[in-house]
């Protein structure tokens, strides 16, 4: 394989890659909110919320949400620094 072919297979590789990028933190799930915020779910069932604008953001537990598509979540936890640390690590902050 030319360097020039390893070269465009690393081009095409590295943006899948980032799709995985917050698994390794302990996000199982992330769920789009009205608004734009996006509620993700730890792997031990507490949840912290990004904001429309990707900053971690404070919510009070046992807070009612409603996703994009109209069914509501009641927030257990509130992992802000835990989602914050997940971000920064992943550069999306």
């Amino acid at each position: 394989m030319s360097i020039r072919k390893s070269i465009i297979v690393l081009a095409l590789t590295l943006p899948a890659l980032s799709a995985f990028a917050l698994d390794s933190s302990g996000i199982v799930k992330s769920t789009p909110l009205k608004g734009g915020a996006t509620l993700h779910e730890f792997s031990d069932g507490k949840m912290a919320m990004e904001d429309k604008y990707g900053r971690a953001s404070h919510l009070n537990h046992s807070t009612v949400m409603e996703t994009a598509d109209g069914k509501s979540i009641t927030m257990v936890g509130d992992e802000v620094a835990r989602l914050n640390q997940a971000l920064q690590k992943h550069g999306k902050r």
